[in-house]
């Protein structure tokens, strides 16, 4: 049972043994001075603040093996006082044989009969002492192997007591692979927009003529509460399916709250976009005598940007700007684009375009107006101020990216792991949208706060919201596609076990089982011949016995009640004197 126990224990760890703090197995763990093995670990709709307990098996193996120890010292105690009885009968046919004197009987009964430390101790005592008579040889080993298994048996608690003092449990996140498939993935949907047909215009199957013969894009969508719902939500970040994050400047999409994401890590596919913006408001020609005092310091009216290769900026098609700095032109909000020596998208989006397929950067010129501004409202501006109105002037590149990017679950952070130019038809088809003018009202209402407050900011505003709206647009356009290196955490808890004590008890477990072993077998082949035990000596007195000489010997040497039944015969007149009816102490 013992060796069992202490297999137990080794094959224990060697199942069990974690693979990350234990890599290489059960040398390495051996060297490294402890065993780390893996006790439980938590179901999946377990929260990592609740509270948990764990029993550490092989504490409760070594607290077994102690048991059982204890338990069977006394039974191996017997079998060795079976191999002394057999040793002492030897001696007492053999007149020549050294047998026990009376002090030796007394100390090996005592030792065999008791086992206790002060047995042990006085035997001992009593071997080593000079001047005694001559003992012999199987009193001695009776002596030392009681003492051998007393010691045996507090070394294994001793060290069951160093392995609870000194074993401990501690609690590890781990990742775990997912099998089952998750569509995390973003990828580009074609059959939202039709195939990339270059005789035709990026997304023609979105493309209609309104009522007033102008093109526009998508009356089905554009008019549909559903989607126009979708892109205010994924702009202000509560679309429930599909989100927006920065990431090194880029915008990417990233699946929303309902796919159930947040527990696993994974990569996936997706897109984003990149946005550079540069102001032009010091690369146009200004209105030269401006009225002193009426408009802001470094702001002068923009009367048109042919030097910085935008003549057609600002765009307008009635009014004109007053020498006192009054604006009376029709001045929008657009974002333009650029395709060579073209700029288009002032009316009919892409339609504008000889060929509206961009390369990818796309080039666009942003103008911005925000009429009913004073002067006053415009301090710290990069913008155009004018008696009446407020302008804005840049040019922007959209770098469409693929990307792939990875999720965290224990930071709950995105990032991009790589990502490379998407190609210029997917490019084309995703700028659509600000083609036809989708984003005045977004510029307008997130860059106010920023164009007459925080000017430094605004150029970096410009590029976010640009970036955001234009990946809120194409939301409608996607598809989710399975993830990779899905892993979800689990909480983990591991039992640290020091090498030493553990090695130590297995040692001893194997030691007390080759002992109890050897003892069992020398019992079995010990001579065991019979004698014949009269009627009258019997317990019932009614028939003749035979008994084992054997039994009868390691009897008398385990127990002194037959010694005392011998000193204190029955049927001598004196059964009244010892009787407890006589003597009440």
């Amino acid at each position: 049972i013992t060796g069992g126990t202490g297999t137990l224990i080794l094959g224990w760890l060697c199942k069990f043994l974690d693979p990350v703090e234990s890599r290489g197995g059960f040398l390495p763990a051996l060297q490294n001075g402890s065993f780390v093995i893996t006790e439980s670990s938590a179901s999946d709709n377990f929260l990592l603040f609740e509270a948990r307990t764990e029993t550490l098996r092989i504490l409760l193996f070594s607290a077994l093996a102690g048991h059982i120890v204890s338990v069977a010292s006394t039974v191996l105690v017997t079998l060795l006082a079976y191999r002394t009885a057999t040793q002492w009968l030897r001696a007492s046919q053999t007149p020549n044989d050294v047998n026990l004197t009376p002090i030796q009987y007394g100390l090996l009964v005592r030792t065999l009969g008791s086992g206790g430390i002060m047995s042990i101790i006085n035997s001992l005592r009593y071997i080593s002492r000079s001047k005694r008579g001559k003992a012999p040889r199987f009193f001695k080993e009776a002596v030392v192997s009681v003492a051998g298994i007393y010691v045996l048996t507090h070394a294994v608690g001793v060290i069951d007591l160093w392995l609870h003092s000194s074993a401990r449990a501690v609690s590890v996140i781990r990742t775990i692979p997912v099998e089952l498939e998750s569509r995390y993935g973003i990828a580009y949907n074609e059959a939202k927009c039709g195939p990339f047909n270059k005789t035709e215009l990026p997304c023609q199957k979105l493309i209609t003529s309104s009522h007033d013969g102008e093109m526009a894009f998508s009356d089905a969508i554009t008019t549909t509460a559903l989607v126009g719902s979708a892109i205010w939500y994924t702009i202000l970040d509560v679309n429930p399916y599909l989100k927006l994050e920065s990431i090194n400047q880029a915008t990417i999409l990233v699946p929303g709250p309902t796919k159930h994401y947040q527990s696993q890590a994974f990569d996936f596919n997706t897109h984003g976009l990149r946005v550079a913006c540069e102001n032009l408001r010091d690369q146009c020609e200004q209105l030269s005598t401006p009225v002193s005092g009426v408009l802001v310091s470094g702001g002068s009216p923009v009367t048109n940007c042919s030097k910085a290769g935008y003549p057609q900026i600002p765009y307008h098609t009635t009014g004109e700007l007053s020498s006192w700095g009054f604006d009376s032109r029709n001045i929008e909000t657009l974002v333009l684009g650029i395709i060579g020596d073209e700029v288009g998208g002032m009316f009919n989006g892409t339609a504008s375009f000889f060929s509206a397929w961009t390369p990818n950067p796309a080039s666009t010129v942003v103008q911005i107006r925000w009429p009913n501004v004073t002067a006053d409202d415009t301090a710290d501006s990069p913008g155009v101020a004018y008696l009446n109105a407020l302008d804005l002037y840049a040019t922007c590149t959209f770098t469409y990216l693929d990307v792939i990017a990875h999720y965290n679950s224990q930071q709950a952070e995105w990032s991009i792991l790589e990502e490379s130019l998407s190609s210029p038809e997917l490019a084309s088809v995703f700028w659509t949208p600000l083609m036809f003018q989708w984003a005045e009202e977004f510029l307008l209402h997130d860059l106010k706060p920023y164009i007459t407050n925080r000017g430094s900011q605004a150029m970096g505003m410009l590029e976010n919201t640009l970036a955001r709206a234009n990946m809120a647009f194409v939301t409608a356009f996607m598809k989710f596609i399975p993830a990779s290196n899905v892993t979800t955490t689990r909480q983990v808890a591991l039992g640290v076990y020091p090498a030493a004590p553990t090695l130590l008890l297995i040692t001893c477990l194997y030691i007390y089982s080759v002992v109890a072993i050897v003892a069992f077998v020398l019992a079995c082949i010990s001579n065991n011949r019979i004698i014949f035990v009269p009627r009258h000596l019997t317990k019932d007195g009614e028939r003749d016995e035979e008994r084992s000489a054997l039994e009868v010997a390691q009897t008398w040497l385990t127990d002194p009640l037959p010694f005392i039944g011998m000193l204190f015969p029955g049927e001598d007149g004196r059964e009244v004197a010892r009787s407890v009816e006589s003597d009440p102490l």
